[in-house]
């Protein structure tokens, strides 16, 4: 029981923390002060392009780390599946035989 278990964890567990500094990069980048406030509009819009552009990144970043996780899950719940049918199966034949 404890292969399985820790296998799981090995394989699963390690997509969480890049989802959560991808995360805290992006809160971190939101809270961030634009500078100081110029009557610039040239300099203002090319900020914010630039901070348009690291956050459409990070959600690319998210985006595809989530889809990673989700296969992950996805697989993981098919194994568990099979172990359970095959669990039931041998109950089954312990059970009549």
């Amino acid at each position: 029981m404890g292969f399985p278990l820790a296998t799981i964890l090995r394989w699963v567990l390690p997509a969480i923390p890049e989802l959560i500094s991808t995360v805290r990069s992006m809160k971190t980048q939101q809270q961030a002060p634009a500078g100081s406030f110029q009557n610039d509009p040239q300099g203002r819009i090319e900020r914010l392009e630039k901070a348009l552009e690291l956050q459409s990144h990070i959600n690319e970043e998210l985006t595809t780390q989530l889809q990673q996780l989700r296969k992950r899950l996805q697989i993981l719940t098919f194994v568990a599946l099979c172990g359970l049918v095959l669990a039931v199966v041998a109950l089954a034949v312990l059970t009549f035989r």
